[in-house]
């Protein structure tokens, strides 16, 4: 849909989830947003209504006169509203049948209703906020965490297109000074030209590679990763399973085997979102039920992005164990059951420590399972301590885009040192600028721009 279209087409839409609450909102955003409400006023005078003011009113159906509701009604006057228009937003009782008369009347009066995110498109077509912030407001509904919506809503406040402005400012500048001497043939590039272009599009390169390279820690804070708790029978696995959710959900038994299938749970380590599996214990078994469970215990390692291995502290040696585990990715090792006396040989705890990292921890009492917790954190974010938090990039999307804008840039620097004419190098940058225009929606590309807003709800 073009702009010319938004700038004549009013659309509402109820802004609040579904179901029975105490408010429930509808929103309209067009130049017909105030005739189209007073017409649901009992005094159904345009000056009832004030501009960033709530004022509270009656409405009621102009085509009976009957009472619908009592509602605040708050007009936000274009341009300082959230889409750049006139938006008005009724705030009535959060009845799902209230909600839908009004949203039937306002329609039937000559709204149109909104599609999802047609808000946020506005906001965005009328230079509101660009395509980057517009994709923080769906991150920061859907975040299931503190810390998701901490990065979502700084990225909203605009904090990736604020570091990303002063690259693509200083790619215009390089831009324009090679197309000067493209334009004026005479005035060749000496060799301090070379060099300091050279040293721009290296500082150019080093900062969208750790912008680049925070999608590693983004794309886990964004969707979570899955975490699978393996090991022998009756280590603890079950316990440990536990004691990480913080609440009994897995059946913990002396008999060894209890746990026949994978269990999941969710929960939050440091506010990442953790798929958690507690998975059947590894051994040689006849048993067919328990053989399918193992089985089943490969196919979830498989699927894991972290695997830690249970092992029984209490025990006299762990040989098997290291024998059983050693055909999997083992990430961590959890000697659990230390609240007894730990009975691993040392030479055991010295094979284990060479292996990878070991935290000792008695499930039965909670002992190290914070600890626990951290070197699991620690792990999944491994190599990202350098990373500024207020620039972690989230999006496949944009990562996709930085690492194209870097392709095109270290195929200008390569050209650059070459020395290839000015045309060439130019082709990669002007490709690389708008690679990073498609971050901000700078570069508008409509079926993408399309699709990203096809994805929020209705009434956002």
């Amino acid at each position: 849909m073009s702009r010319r279209d938004y700038q004549f087409k009013t659309i509402a839409a109820v802004a609040t989830p579904p179901g029975f609450g105490g408010i429930g909102v509808i929103r309209l955003s067009g130049i017909e947003s105030i005739p189209l409400v007073c017409r649901l006023l009992v005094h159904g005078d345009e000056r009832a209504l004030t501009p960033n003011r709530a004022s509270l009113h009656q409405l009621v159906n102009p085509e009976t006169g009957q009472l619908i509701d009592e509602a605040i009604v708050t007009f936000f006057q274009a341009p300082h509203s959230f889409t750049g228009e006139d938006v008005v937003e009724i705030s009535g009782h959060g009845s799902p049948v209230v909600l839908a008369e009004l949203l039937r009347l306002l329609i039937s009066l000559g709204a149109a209703p909104a599609e999802p995110g047609e808000f946020s498109l506005r906001a965005f077509f009328n230079g509101r906020m660009d395509l980057a912030q517009a994709e923080a407001i769906k991150d920061l509904i859907h975040s299931q965490t503190t810390y998701q919506a901490q990065v979502a809503a700084r990225q909203l406040r605009g904090e990736l297109s604020r570091q990303l402005k002063p690259i693509r400012d200083s790619l215009v500048k390089l831009i324009v000074h090679l197309e000067s001497a493209v334009e004026f043939v005479e005035d060749d590039l000496d060799p301090l030209d070379i060099r300091r272009f050279s040293d721009e599009l290296d500082s150019m390169i080093e900062k969208i590679s750790r912008l680049a390279g925070s999608y590693r820690l983004g794309r886990v804070i964004r969707s979570g990763f899955k975490l699978a708790l393996i090991g022998r029978p009756n280590v603890g696995k079950s316990s440990v399973f536990n004691s990480l959710l913080g609440r009994d959900r897995a059946i913990v038994t002396s008999i060894p085997g209890t746990t026949r299938d994978a269990l999941t749970e969710a929960l939050a380590i440091r506010g990442i979102p953790v798929e958690l599996v507690d998975t059947a214990g590894i051994r040689e078994t006849a048993d067919v039920i328990e053989h399918l469970g193992v089985e089943r215990t490969r196919s979830a390692v498989s699927e894991a992005d972290l695997v830690v291995a249970v092992l029984d502290a209490s025990a006299n040696s762990i040989e098997e164990d290291l024998f059983l585990i050693d055909q999997l990715p083992v990430h961590l090792y959890v000697l659990n059951k230390c609240d007894l006396e730990i009975r691993v040989p040392d030479s055991g705890l010295s094979v284990l420590a060479d292996k990878g990292p070991v935290m000792k921890v008695s499930a039965l009492n909670g002992d190290g399972i914070e600890e626990l917790k951290s070197a699991i954190h620690g792990q999944i974010t491994a190599g990202t301590s350098s990373i500024v938090e207020s620039a972690i990039i989230t999006s496949e999307r944009h990562y996709a885009a930085l690492e194209q804008a870097l392709e095109s840039l270290r195929r200008a620097q390569t050209d650059l040192h070459a020395g290839l004419t000015e045309e060439v190098v130019l082709a990669n940058l002007h490709e690389g600028l708008r690679s990073l225009g498609v971050i901000t929606g700078e570069t508008l590309i409509a079926d993408l721009i399309n699709q990203i807003f096809a994805t929020f709800c209705i009434g956002k």
